[in-house]
């Protein structure tokens, strides 16, 4: 009889054990539902690899566009507290950077057709601008660069975020915002043309390799306009790095030309280099290229039509 009790006994705390941790385990799905929008990731492990495979190949005749930052917030603010040599030091980084950046992506990515845009111009090329927003080897907006291509992605340096959206419908995709929290800052991030990140198998990051905080210095030049303004020149050098296993780094300077020209340095980091620029872009063209060799292009008149609203 004792044995009986104390089997039943041993049975109902094992029960019960059962029930708390079921009750435990449901909350963490209830909240995970909650994070992860059930709607958009149902059936997403399925819809990844045809949605993937089908920007891929769309991409091969399509367009990457990359968004180039201008901190021009920044550089307004910090006008307006007078700070005038800040805002200009800030404004020639900026530059430096975005020139690296563009011949980096010119130089070394080869799978689709590349433009270049400031971020400031992104919804203009949402609403279907396609001229008078690009720019050109200066950075300068060029009129006569027309982007021909319907279909286009967006590329720039982001933090990559553990996503709170999966898969969403066109008709919805403009209104729908990452939720996500901010994972790490990558050297490169893919997202389709309302913003959202890209899904794998889709390789849609370039992870930005870890440099010590130690900034080189360029030298940029700096000219008046005539229109109360600059125009700025960044020579791209795109052996600095090597160079400097066996030559000094070069020193600040300022040289001022009769011109009213001014010769001055800016300081990058070394993830702003050309040279860990281009290993970046070298590394997206590379798995762009193995994704699209891997992955056959999807028959279009086969996929399901609710698969079909990811299509854009």
């Amino acid at each position: 009889m004792v044995l009986q009790l104390n089997n039943f006994f041993t049975l109902f705390v094992f029960l019960i054990a059962c029930v708390f941790s079921n009750a435990q385990e449901g909350v963490g799905e209830r909240n995970n539902r909650d994070y992860k929008d059930p709607d958009q990731f149902d059936k997403f492990h399925k819809r990844r690899v045809t949605v993937g495979a089908w920007q891929i190949h769309q991409l091969k005749e399509g367009a990457l566009v990359v968004r180039l930052k201008t901190n021009q917030i920044l550089i307004d603010a910090l006008l307006k507290q007078g700070k005038d040599d800040l805002a200009r030091e800030i404004q020639l980084q900026q530059f430096a950077i975005n020139k690296n950046t563009m011949f980096a992506y010119r130089d070394n990515l080869s799978f689709c057709k590349v433009y270049f845009i400031y971020s400031t111009s992104s919804d203009s090329l949402l609403d279907s601008s396609r001229s008078g927003i690009f720019l050109d080897t200066t950075l300068t907006v060029d009129y006569s660069i027309v982007m021909k291509e319907s279909f286009y992605l967006l590329a720039e340096r982001d933090f990559a975020y553990n996503s709170s959206i999966g898969f969403v419908p066109e008709d919805s995709a403009k209104t729908t915002r990452e939720r996500g929290n901010p994972v790490k800052e990558m050297a490169v991030v893919i997202k389709n043309k309302y913003g959202h990140q890209l899904k794998t198998p889709f390789p849609y990051y370039v992870k930005e390799k870890n440099f010590m905080n130690a900034k080189y210095n360029f030298p940029i030049q700096t000219t008046p306009n005539g229109n109360n303004g600059f125009s700025i020149s960044f020579a791209i050098n795109r052996t600095y790095l090597e160079d400097l296993k066996t030559k000094p780094e070069p020193k600040e300077i300022t040289i001022k030309g009769r011109d009213k020209s001014v010769i001055t340095t800016v300081k990058l980091k070394k993830e702003f280099t050309y040279e860990k620029l281009s290993l970046a872009i070298t590394e997206l063209n590379d798995n762009l290229f193995q994704m699209y060799n891997t992955y056959p292009k999807p028959d279009v008149s086969r996929v399901k039509a609710a698969v079909k609203l990811f299509f854009y």
